[in-house]
């Protein structure tokens, strides 16, 4: 059994014993994996080597295997399936949106400082896409852009709508990470999209809502980046301040 020593600012050393335990090994076996995907350049849908020949290989019994492989599931990196060797997982957004999740749930005030993150990355996204669109991109833009205009009363569809023209954009920026990155906040924003859009109750916030999206599409069309750019910050700018509004009314008392 191992023994650690700490020695204390007084001088005084206390003996303290630590076990090596399962948990231990399992974590060392997981980093060991991690390499190897690194080193062998393994890509999502790559499988690893089964259990049994992961046992031969360590040295250590299978449930320290089982054990390690849970880890590495619970970090998103492999998948696992009873019978099967596991594989390497696909990059998602989804550990992202978790920890965007929860900083929600931890600090409601925090719902701004993700808008104000999503505005950057949404600039950026929508520069990108303008120079980078195809002419199959932008039909698909106008399509979405156009069915907006028939649901500008009705918050729910019309959210849905505007998150799908976003994805699309992001899409048409050709940056993955950009794209895992605006889908993981989004999805967390879902419903605060919703109240803000309800918050516009005039007739002329709610067509300036729809003219700035349209403004965004027609300027990704004739990649504009520079007026692409200006226009989601128009758009995300009135979307804060609508959000923002929001809140401070339920607030209250």
């Amino acid at each position: 059994m191992p023994i650690i020593s700490t020695i204390l600012p007084l001088g005084h050393e206390v003996m303290s014993t630590v076990k090596l335990n399962r948990a231990t090994l399992a974590e060392q076996v997981a980093d060991a994996l991690i390499e190897r995907i690194e080193a062998d350049g393994l890509k999502p849908g790559d499988p690893l080597p089964s259990i049994n020949r992961l046992v031969d290989e360590f040295g250590v019994s299978k449930p320290i295997i089982r054990e390690a492989l849970r880890t590495l599931e619970g970090r998103e990196l492999i998948v696992t399936s009873n019978g099967r060797a596991p594989i390497v997982k696909p990059i998602s957004g989804d550990s992202l949106r978790l920890f965007f999740e929860r900083a929600v749930i931890i600090d409601g005030e925090s719902m701004i400082e993700l808008l104000e993150i999503r505005r950057g990355l949404e600039i950026q996204s929508v520069t990108l896409a303008a120079r980078k669109r195809t002419d199959d991109e932008v039909a698909e833009m106008r399509s979405v852009v156009m069915e907006m205009r028939s649901h500008l009363y009705d918050p729910n569809e019309y959210a849905e709508l505007d998150l799908k023209l976003h994805f699309l954009i992001a899409s048409a920026s050709r940056n993955t990470l950009m794209l895992y990155l605006i889908q993981s906040i989004r999805d967390v924003l879902r419903s605060t999209i919703k109240e803000g859009l309800r918050s516009r109750l005039s007739e002329a916030q709610i067509r300036r809502v729809q003219e700035l999206h349209e403004a965004v599409v027609d300027a990704v069309a004739t990649q504009d980046a520079p007026a692409a750019g200006s226009a989601m910050a128009a758009h995300f700018d009135d979307a804060i301040d609508a959000i923002y509004r929001s809140m401070l009314q339920r607030a209250e008392p």
